[in-house]
């Protein structure tokens, strides 16, 4: 388990300026134990050091129950973090999750025109495949449930993330998620198989024989298909008709 030592960043250590942020170093997991539960929030303490983490709705529910208490009966926790601070907002915001497919899906609504961190974070309010699903049917009525999200943020994340959230659609809730190296793209057919494999498995909590059933059927289909996204997109839409 890591440390507070191996984790916890000092600016002033590292020669960054007070009041600017150090995009090159970041908290990227927090392991330790839970000091305090806040409506929003936890602290962690990790080698003696205590982090505040912001929990969006979801990852609330999934942690609900961990016990907050000084000594060993605090629960211990891993967490995958998201830090955010920039030349405007020099005090960092950790943002936790319980999976990187959370984070990863977290990572793609920041991307759309007036998400920011805490809107996005604020918006995870149900297991990420149920939110895929919403933005890939074009959804909206669906999105202006989440908090935070009005009628023109349903628009945007429906128009800039409809043909990207196949992935996450296809996502089996509740099953067990193994981290999953990073890897370059596939150079060639079997390559993409491989990469969307093992991420429809280890991600996503298919079984094997399906993950491997799902592809096949897929690129029978579509033949022509070049990237892991394409790949996930044609899965999901005939998962939709099936």
């Amino acid at each position: 388990m890591p440390t507070g030592a191996d984790l916890h960043l000092s600016r002033a250590a590292h020669g960054v300026p007070a009041g600017l942020a150090d995009p090159g170093r970041m908290i990227a997991t927090l392991a330790g134990r839970v000091r305090k539960k806040l409506e929003d929030r936890i602290v962690l303490e990790c080698g003696g050091v205590g982090y505040e983490v912001f929990l969006p709705p979801i990852a609330l529910r999934q942690l609900e129950g961990v016990t907050a208490a000084a000594g060993d009966k605090a629960s211990e926790l891993e967490l995958v973090i998201y830090y955010h601070a920039t030349r405007d907002q020099p005090r960092p915001v950790l943002i936790g999750f319980t999976s990187d497919l959370d984070k990863e899906f977290f990572e793609k609504l920041v991307t759309v025109k007036d998400i920011g961190p805490m809107v996005a974070a604020r918006a995870l309010a149900a297991p990420v495949a149920e939110l895929a699903a919403a933005i890939a049917r074009q959804d909206e009525k669906y999105l202006r449930s989440l908090p935070g999200i009005g009628p023109q943020k349903a628009k945007n994340i429906v128009a800039q993330l409809q043909s990207k959230v196949a992935k996450f659609a296809l996502a089996r809730e509740g099953e067990p998620v193994v981290p999953m190296d990073a890897k370059p793209a596939p150079a060639d057919a079997d390559g993409l198989r491989e990469l969307v494999w093992e991420v429809l498995v280890k991600q996503l909590g298919h079984r094997p024989s399906e993950a491997s059933q799902l592809i096949t059927d897929a690129l029978r289909r579509r033949p022509s298909l070049q990237t892991a996204e394409e790949l996930f997109d044609e899965i999901y839409r005939g998962e939709k008709k099936a």
